[in-house]
Formats: structure tokens, C-alpha cells, sequence
């Protein structure tokens, strides 16, 4: 009796669950035909391919289809292809698709939890002002000596490791945006180029790289997202957590000890704690441990693109060497602020890399109220529901022949007039007001980076390097399966 109850309840999961999967049939959406407990994921359940991958593909099934019905498991999402929707979704109609998919409890990670792009409701605004100070152009401009500082040392760094052959240009660039953290962020000096795994180093790379559990937990979620509400994630280890507290709470303690003003992030963050009580040591190590996303990782990996592509560009690399190398020498062998910005072609190129390796290959929206379609073609309208997940494929956008003309080639010079660049087909940053916080920061530092590395050395893709790249299917993040290595000779 009991086994034969068990045996129609399967049967019945398994009959209502394929009702669901006609959710968009029924409201005229086209879309690929789902698989049972997978949905449209199973290349990505498999890890042969990361979710911006599978979406991608689908994304080049349906060329005249403004969006695409799908499932992530048995939940529907809807994949949006069309730039005008985009636009919609991102600032026009923002207040209905205003959360970001993955949240974090601050209860459970009260790092993580506090950071804007992962809260939710109102609190992601509340926690977006208190940052903002921290990351205007003036703000930029002020701190911008100490980047400029650290890239002198970049480049004496870069020429000791690379005597002797090529190097693994992520964990070069690695050392690079985390002592920029370190000086701009929390006013220490990381002493990346001098110590080989310093404390610094290793909360850092800990910080990025949470419990075996916590990794598979978000893996379900992307699979099955409405377990979301059942299981909750933390991705700041414990032991983390408490190391950068306390690295906090002794820096604001000496200062306040001995008077010094420092003209960084935790200054500003410690000036905001002593106007309201509310505001503690969590919510200060919170909010400079967001530096740890924009400025350390995401700044690596598409700086490490960016000479990538150049070494694999020489005619590309030799222009953009030639317009850093006239700049320099019209200001005395330094890079000024105000240089860096017009510099034109190296803003191309950045913004080229971008394109083709965009830090987040697709960025997830949830609907929050009722919002109503109409499509263009005189179809029945229908309601995106609350809870609903719609997905902008960022790299499925930036290699559609549609909008770039040789998508998948390195070609800089498509930005060169940015009118010709359709909106809302090239979004590296995400786009509205949940855009990336952290832009200015992680745009200046791996330019003025770019820019003296180019200068200094003239860059090629080594043998070690495995041609063509593919992209890790486990992580959140764009990143090679493989390292890339290249070889650094030095101009003389």
C-alpha cells in the first residue's frame, strides 16, 4: 500500500510538473522544448558549459523572437533578446524588476549580505548611497596616484617573474588590482609584488573561494531556483570574515589613535560610522570588502583579457603602444589622470575586450510586480509574474552579428564613434540604477595598468596557452578553463 501511494505520487510530480512545462506555450512564447528536471540547463548540469553558454545558444536559435520562453529546472525565465525590452527592464520599468537573482541573507554572510548587488528590496539603495561617496570621478581623481603608484611597481614585478619565461598573466594581474585594493580600499600596502602569500593575499583568494557546499548550493539554486527560499548561501568564510574585521577595526583604531586622515574608502566609510551609531565595524568591513569583487577579481580577469587580446592583436598592440607612449612623453615619462582619460584608442580597446568578455556573461533580473508585455507584432499580450526571472544574455548580445559587424574578432576600433553602437546590446556594467557601483574604480585601474605594461613591454600569446578558449562552466564569473600564459619582453 504504501509503495503503491509512493508510485502515484511520483506519477503525479511528474504529470503536474510537465503542466508547468507548458507555462510559456500556453502564453505564446516561443522557446526550446524542456527537459524533465533540467528544463533547458542539461549542458549545464552536465558542466560542459557555463549558464551565459547554454543561454547564448538558445539566444541564436530564435533570431526574429524579441524573447525566449525557458526553464532553469522546472521554474520559467524568460530570455531577453530584444534591446528595447532591455531598455524597459533595466530603467524604464526598473521599480518592476528591480532585484538582482541571487541573494544573500546579511544574518548569514554579513559581508556579502550588505553588498548592493546581492541585497534585495530597499535595502540594496540603502546600501548603494552609502558607497556611492566613494566612487565619484573626484573621488577617482584623488585617489588615482596611488594606482599610479602601484602600476610603476607592476611593471618591476612583472619584469622580475618574467626572466625566466612566461607567466600565468591572471595571477600576475591578481597581485596588481589586490594592492590597489589594499592602498585605495583599506590603506595598507598588500605587498603583493614583494611577499609570494602574504595574509592579505590569502583572506583575498579565500574570500572567492567558499566551502565545497556553498559551491554546490549555488550550482542547485542556478539549476532549480526556486529552492532559493529554502536554502540559504554563505560565501564569506567564517574565518574571513573575522580576519578583515579585525584588519578594520585595528586600522580605523591607530588613526583615530594617532590623528591620520587617509584619503581612501575607509575614511569615508569611518566618517559615515561616526554621523550614525547604527552604522558598525560589520557594516564598514562590508562595504571595503565590496572592493574585493570590482577591484580584485572582476579588475583581474578583464585585465587579463585585455592583454590577451592584445597579444594576440600585434597591429593592435603596436597602435595602442604608440598612442601611450606619446602621451607619456609629453608628461615627463608619468601618466597623469586627466592624460589617461583622453586617451582614446586605449578606452577602445578596453571597451572592446569588454565586449568580447564581458565579467558577467549574462545578468539575471526577478519581477517584483505584475508587468504587463505587448509584443511589437500584434500578438496577445501577457504578464511577466512576480518572481519570474528574466535573463539578459550579455554575451550572446555582444557577439550578435546583428549589432557588431565580425563579432567574434578583436577589432577596437568599432568604438571609436560610439553612436554606431546600438543601446542596450553592449552592457559589460549592467545597465540603470543597479548598475555596477564599482565601474570607475575597476575601469581606471586596469587602464592605467594596460597602459604602463604596454608601454614597457611588448606582449605575445605563449605555446602554454590553450587555443581556442574555453570558459569555466562552475564559476559565476567569464574565466578561461585554462590559464592563459604570455611571454613579456621588455622595450629597451
Amino acid at each position: 500500500m504504501i509503495l503503491l501511494l509512493l508510485i502515484l505520487t511520483i506519477i503525479t510530480g511528474i504529470y503536474f510538473l510537465n503542466l508547468n512545462y507548458q507555462y510559456w506555450k500556453k502564453r505564446g512564447v516561443p522557446g526550446p522544448k524542456p527537459k524533465f528536471f533540467v528544463g533547458n540547463m542539461l549542458e549545464n548540469f552536465l558542466v560542459k558549459k557555463s549558464p551565459a553558454e547554454v543561454f547564448a545558444d538558445i539566444y541564436r536559435q530564435y533570431e526574429n523572437a524579441p524573447l525566449v520562453g525557458i526553464f532553469r529546472g522546472f521554474s520559467p525565465a524568460l530570455l531577453i533578446r530584444d534591446p528595447e525590452l532591455i531598455r524597459d527592464i533595466t530603467v524604464k520599468s526598473f521599480q518592476q524588476f528591480h532585484d538582482n537573482d541571487l541573494f544573500l541573507d546579511k544574518d548569514v554572510d554579513p559581508l556579502l549580505g550588505r553588498n548592493p548587488f546581492f541585497a534585495k528590496g530597499d535595502e540594496w539603495k540603502t546600501h548603494r548611497t552609502v558607497a556611492t561617496p566613494g566612487f565619484t570621478s573626484g573621488k577617482m581623481k584623488t585617489i588615482y596616484p596611488l594606482l599610479e603608484h602601484v602600476s610603476q611597481e607592476f611593471i618591476k614585478y612583472v619584469e622580475k617573474v618574467t626572466k625566466n619565461g612566461a607567466c600565468h598573466v591572471k595571477n600576475v594581474c591578481m597581485r596588481f588590482t589586490l594592492n590597489n585594493v589594499g592602498s585605495c580600499a583599506f590603506g595598507i600596502e598588500a605587498k603583493c609584488f614583494e611577499e609570494e602569500n602574504n595574509e592579505f593575499k590569502q583572506i583575498a583568494d579565500r574570500f572567492f573561494a567558499p566551502e565545497d557546499w556553498q559551491n554546490i548550493k549555488v550550482f542547485i539554486i542556478s539549476i532549480l531556483p526556486f529552492l532559493a527560499k529554502l536554502i540559504s548561501i554563505k560565501f564569506t568564510p567564517k574565518d574571513v570574515e573575522e580576519k578583515l574585521t579585525n584588519i578594520v577595526v585595528q586600522i580605523l583604531k591607530y588613526r583615530e589613535d594617532n590623528n591620520i586622515v587617509r584619503n581612501d574608502f575607509l575614511q569615508i566609510l569611518h566618517q559615515i560610522k561616526k554621523k550614525d551609531p547604527n552604522f558598525t565595524n560589520v557594516d564598514i568591513t562590508a562595504h571595503a570588502a565590496g572592493f574585493f569583487g570590482d577591484g580584485y577579481e572582476t579588475s583581474s580577469i578583464v585585465m587579463h583579457f585585455i592583454l590577451y587580446a592584445l597579444a594576440s592583436n600585434p597591429q593592435t598592440q603596436s597602435k595602442l603602444r604608440e598612442e601611450v607612449t606619446k602621451a607619456f612623453e609629453e608628461n615627463h615619462d608619468s601618466l597623469p589622470y586627466e592624460e589617461l582619460q583622453k586617451l582614446q584608442y586605449l578606452d577602445a580597446v578596453f571597451n572592446e575586450a569588454l565586449r568580447l568578455y564581458p565579467p558577467l556573461g549574462a545578468l539575471i533580473k526577478v519581477c517584483t510586480k505584475p508587468y504587463t508585455y505587448t509584443p511589437k507584432n500584434g500578438e496577445k499580450p501577457f504578464v511577466i509574474e512576480p518572481e519570474t526571472r528574466v535573463i539578459l544574455p550579455l554575451i550572446a548580445l555582444h557577439r550578435d552579428p546583428k549589432y557588431f559587424e565580425e563579432p567574434d574578432s578583436f577589432k577596437p576600433e568599432r568604438f571609436l564613434v560610439k553612436e554606431n553602437i546600438t543601446k542596450y546590446t553592449f552592457m559589460p556594467f549592467g545597465e540603470g540604477p543597479r548598475a555596477c557601483l564599482g565601474q570607475r574604480f575597476g575601469t581606471l585601474q586596469v587602464k592605467v595598468g594596460v597602459a604602463y605594461v604596454i608601454k614597457n613591454f611588448e606582449i605575445s600569446v605563449n605555446e602554454r596557452t590553450k587555443l581556442p578558449l574555453e570558459f569555466e562552466p562552475t564559476y559565476f564569473l567569464v574565466l578561461p578553463k585554462d590559464p592563459i600564459w604570455l611571454d613579456f619582453k621588455k622595450i629597451v
